[in-house]
């Protein structure tokens, strides 16, 4: 059995450029962040079997209101107003900023992910009703490091160069294509070892990235609340403008612990559990990301099968 409840999570091709204090809006990592600090306890104790997808325990937690601590509601209450003023602000950019689209980004189409960017660009072109709405909408929320994260060192060069990366040699591996030598692999008799077993996808862990530390309850795929921030940070990056029009596979993988189906389910589980989050309550569409469960079938530390770092997520850019 995988015992160890923590992944590292390898979120491919993400960078992001400082934008003036004046214009930053909280992010979701930081709101995130102080529900899990503020609400653990209350999590642990009434909210346990709650997923954080589908804003389950953002939900168990409203319904015990009366029972939690004063400053886990007040959490709950700041990332409530953070929701709904985010997904308020992103559906009234394209009202609010008609005029500056026509005007600076003529020819790019509403809903084409070139047009964030193309505002990124000319943010000190465009009107203040413009910017402000593009702040509220948190396109401009800047990252860096949190409390276990891991370092974080991101510039607007790397994130440039990254995705130019993606566009002159864009990932060829789709979802289905992983699934289906995940298939063969299981049913291949020369990949029964577990020691320095080949990858089954060679260019999958060449790709640019970076870790976060994500944890799971034990054999589960519930993360943990001192985990949420990770994965708030994970959608702060996914709405920057430059990364607005790709798509991304979230692909989960374990140690060589227990039986390789076993690894398989709960893999694919935790991938599941994360893009869910991203979707819900973060608003993250679902056709910029698909999640996929590998096992033990791709090992970082192909010598040592049971090393922790095997255990870690990617969040993978596959182009346009």
């Amino acid at each position: 059995m995988l015992k160890c409840a923590t992944f590292a999570l390898g979120l491919s091709i993400l960078a992001v450029a400082a934008a003036p204090a004046s214009a930053q809006t909280i992010g979701y990592a930081d709101a995130l962040g102080q529900l899990g600090s503020s609400c653990g306890a209350d999590i642990a104790k009434l909210c346990k079997s709650e997923p954080l997808g589908g804003g389950r325990v953002r939900q168990c937690l409203l319904r015990n209101q009366a029972s939690i601590s004063p400053n886990c509601n007040a959490s709950i209450a700041a990332l409530s107003t953070l929701l709904a003023k985010r997904a308020a602000a992103r559906a009234a950019v394209p009202r609010v900023c008609d005029a500056d689209i026509k005007r600076v980004c003529a020819g790019i189409e509403p809903g084409d992910g070139n047009l964030m960017e193309c505002f990124y660009k000319a943010k000190q072109n465009i009107g203040a009703a413009c910017r402000q709405a593009v702040a509220d909408a948190g396109y401009e929320v800047e990252l860096g490091s949190s409390p276990g994260s891991g370092k974080i060192n991101l510039s607007s060069g790397q994130l440039v160069s990254s995705l130019q990366n993606v566009e002159s040699a864009p990932t060829t591996i789709s979802a289905a294509q992983l699934r289906q030598l995940v298939s063969q692999s299981l049913a291949d008799p020369a990949r029964t070892n577990r020691v320095n077993r080949a990858p089954l996808f060679g260019q999958l862990d060449q790709l640019a990235q970076f870790t976060i530390a994500i944890q799971f309850d034990f054999n589960s795929a519930n993360i943990r609340p001192d985990s949420f921030r990770a994965v708030g940070l994970m959608a702060d990056a996914l709405y920057h403008p430059y990364l607005q029009g790709y798509r991304f596979l979230v692909i989960g993988h374990t140690d060589a612990k227990g039986s390789r189906e076993y690894n398989l389910k709960l893999s694919q589980q935790r991938a599941d559990a994360i893009r869910a989050a991203l979707i819900d309550p973060f608003g993250i569409s679902p056709a910029r990301i698909e999640a996929v469960g590998l096992g033990e079938e791709q090992l970082l530390n192909p010598a040592k099968p049971e090393a922790a770092e095997n255990r870690r997520v990617q969040l993978i850019n596959i182009g346009k």
